[in-house]
């Protein structure tokens, strides 16, 4: 009776264990082997799997290769620790160098997509530069357009002033110098003509001073005549 197995009874016990049993001929337990390397294999799938799924989105590739180098370990590890699961860890060994080499696909359409986006930029950077280089061109022009237009409008209107000015002074100057000139002319005539007459009736010495006096008018008169003409 104590030979018996007892029902329900289960143990797990290691390949070691079981060799003693199988070499002793009387196995008196229900024996439950578990393969370690099944649990790598399931890992291995899974992880390259979901690393496949994630290469196939480009930017995940980083996400992808570590799933696959996971992948490829675990598989290792679940060919060389069990027999059930060898088949199983292959597959994921497989998948996950498929997984690999997704997320390579993945890295360089990437690295790709980045230097376009910059060969892009640089050409739309020197599209821009240049568009501002004519457009700054242009407003250089048109600035120096409207200068140039502005300041012959000045000149001229200033030169409109200073002509209506200088005809305008010309015209008050030579009316005040043509009378001033009258009426010095006529004040030189009077005196000449009461010289003239009183001269007949004075001495020598006299009409020698009064002469001198008379030069000397007379070249007052020729100084005024000549600032008045200066005027003009």
């Amino acid at each position: 009776m104590d030979d018996e197995p007892v029902a329900g009874a289960v143990e797990t016990i290691t390949p070691g264990e079981l060799d003693e049993l199988l070499t002793d001929g009387t196995p008196t337990r229900i024996v439950v082997l578990r393969q370690p390397g099944s649990g790598f294999a399931v890992a291995s799938v899974t992880l390259a799997v979901c690393g496949i799924g994630f290469g196939l989105v480009p930017i995940l590739f980083p996400v992808a290769a570590v799933f696959g180098v996971l992948a490829i370990v675990y598989g290792t590890l679940g060919r060389s620790k069990g027999r059930d699961g060898r088949r199983l860890a292959t597959s994921g060994l497989v998948l996950g160098v498929l997984s690999l080499v997704v997320a390579v696909v993945g890295g360089v359409l990437v690295l790709r997509a980045v230097d376009w986006a910059r060969a892009e930029i640089d050409d739309l950077d020197a599209e821009i530069d240049k568009l501002k280089e004519e457009i700054e061109a242009e407003v250089e022009e048109k600035a120096s357009e409207i200068e140039a237009d502005i300041r012959a409008e000045i000149e001229a209107i200033v030169d409109d002033i200073v002509a209506d000015v200088e005809a305008s002074v010309e015209g008050q100057v030579g009316g005040v110098a043509d009378e001033v000139k009258v009426e010095v002319e006529a004040q030189v005539n009077t005196i000449t003509a009461e010289v003239e007459a009183q001269l007949g009736s004075v001495t020598d010495e006299l009409k020698a001073e009064i002469q001198l006096r008379f030069d000397e008018l007379r070249v007052e008169i020729d100084d005024v005549k000549r600032l008045i003409e200066a005027l003009r």
